[in-house]
């Protein structure tokens, strides 16, 4: 509570106001008000007459002059001793920011304005922190349970929008959150400085899965590792794979798609539905997906009756061609992988297996190939294939949970 003591001109009706401001802020109907006392006096000293009076408040930013920047007509203000109380904001909204220095002016019973005007202290800006537009002060630090913060000055900002808030940190050249715990002072902070954020010494739990947009990478001291960017597992459909008689002719060849009966794995696989040597292709395209080195991981399948010397091979390169015709490399960027022992299963131990097709269990397997090499390229073609010489009803391939992988 503070006392103000505001001299009259109009000496003939009053000799000053005196008024007290309290810090109590209270709200009609959602409207934000501030709880005023203040006493009247005669010219003799004496209280000014009891009864209702008229009471007109105004608001300035500037202490002498200028206009008012908000007012309100209080005509039943009761005067009791010459003591009287006034919620101001009652009858015409407080819509200011109280952001700034305001002087309040008052003038009784229509007369003129007393002089000279009250500077409203401190305990009204509590105001400042019950709208729906506040804003902090815009230099200078701002304490939250501290009437002594450090010295590093943030801009916050709290934001709804759609039922989700969001809060802001702006910093003038690096924003950082720090955050301490009460019980061993221990600091972290989450840091961020226009290119990159940076979190120290906070230990991170991750409730769901963890999204990076296209181009985002996650750095081990410094290094970036692998990070998954495409996978085919052929749940819903072919996954844009083709399949076509061999390297040079893009003759149109027909895939099947199923679940194997292996009780080994449940994933979908693709084949080839008609010679065991025809190609499995697709195109991807790595565009906006920042990276130096490209690395393929698949599972191949060996179906049916492979002889020993039939081999399976896989390989990706930067043409759906990269080989002219009579198999000399035409320049293209391409790596290849070549399996021609393939494992097997033993009969003994899985003759009641029918097999992943319905084949003898003898012969079905599959093992996991990988592909790596250093490259930028943003479109490749990958490959997979056999050196099989029947058709896919008496020997076969098949692929299945294939991962592009980048760094």
């Amino acid at each position: 509570m503070f006392k103000v003591m505001i001299k009259s001109r109009n000496f003939l009706r009053y000799k000053y106001l005196a008024v007290l401001l309290f810090g109590s802020v209270l709200f009609l109907s959602g409207q934000a008000s501030l709880r005023m006392q203040g006493s009247l006096q005669k010219p003799t000293g004496k209280p000014f007459d009891n009864g209702f009076h008229s009471i007109t408040f105004k608001l300035y930013e500037v202490e002498v002059g200028g206009q008012a920047v908000w007012t309100e007509v209080q005509p039943r203000v009761q005067v009791q001793n010459g003591l009287y109380e006034a919620s101001l904001g009652s009858i015409v909204p407080l819509n200011l920011s109280f952001n700034k220095r305001y002087y309040l002016g008052a003038a009784v019973n229509g007369g003129a304005e007393l002089a000279p005007r009250a500077i409203l202290g401190n305990s009204p800006y509590a105001v400042s922190v019950t709208g729906k537009d506040n804003v902090f002060p815009s230099s200078g630090t701002v304490g939250v349970g501290t009437r002594v913060p450090d010295t590093l000055a943030y801009s916050l900002q709290l934001s709804k929008t759609n039922g989700t808030g969001t809060l802001i940190i702006d910093g003038s050249q690096r924003a950082e959150l720090l955050l301490k715990r009460a019980s061993n002072s221990a600091v972290g902070s989450i840091s961020f400085d226009s290119s990159k954020i940076s979190i120290r010494n906070l230990d991170i739990s991750i409730q769901n899965n963890l999204e990076l947009p296209p181009g985002a990478a996650i750095k081990y001291n410094g290094l970036a590792d692998w990070r998954l960017v495409d996978r085919d597992d052929f749940s819903t459909g072919n996954d844009g794979w083709v399949c076509h008689e061999d390297w040079f002719n893009t003759t149109n060849k027909t895939i099947q798609r199923g679940i194997p009966n292996t009780p080994f794995s449940k994933s979908n696989i693709l084949r080839p539905n008609q010679n065991g040597n025809d190609v499995l292709k697709k195109e991807y395209n790595l565009t906006n997906i920042p990276h130096t080195m490209i690395k393929v991981v698949f599972t191949y399948h060996f179906l049916d009756s492979w002889d020993a010397d039939e081999g399976a091979w896989a390989a990706f390169a930067t043409q759906q061609n990269p080989f002219v015709a009579d198999g000399r490399q035409n320049g293209n960027f391409y790596v290849a992988w070549y399996n021609q022992s393939p494992l097997k299963f033993s009969p003994d131990g899985f003759s009641s297996d029918p097999g992943y097709f319905g084949s003898s269990s003898a012969t079905d397997a599959g093992v996991q190939g990988e592909m790596t090499a250093w490259h930028t390229a943003n479109n490749f073609w990958l490959f997979f294939g056999s050196t099989l010489d029947g058709d896919s009803n008496d020997e076969s391939y098949g692929i299945s949970n294939i991962e592009i992988w980048v760094r």
